[in-house]
């Protein structure tokens, strides 16, 4: 089973509170029992961000009314980690 986690803050790349700490761990479990855990979440500045290898996946702008919004999906290697950058 394919299972994609969305959260705001995931441990070690952003953790405010135990959500971080939840979705840092879970996908773990979730590997080891045979599934493709992934995680999903903003990709905030942070040593985690400066401090390790990323592979661009996919870069590309919506308009929405006066507003564009730029998008940067990111992938950390070797993990299935996503952060998404919007502008």
């Amino acid at each position: 089973m394919e299972i994609i986690h969305v959260a705001a803050e995931c441990y070690p790349v952003a953790k405010a509170g135990g959500l971080g700490d939840v979705v840092g761990a879970l996908p773990k479990y979730q590997a080891e029992l045979g599934h493709v855990a992934k995680v999903v979440m903003p990709m905030y500045r942070t040593k985690f961000l400066y401090n390790n290898d990323w592979e661009l996946v996919h870069e590309g702008d919506q308009r929405m009314g006066p507003h564009l919004f730029i998008t940067v999906l990111s992938k950390r290697k070797p993990t299935n980690w996503v952060l998404i950058y919007t502008s």
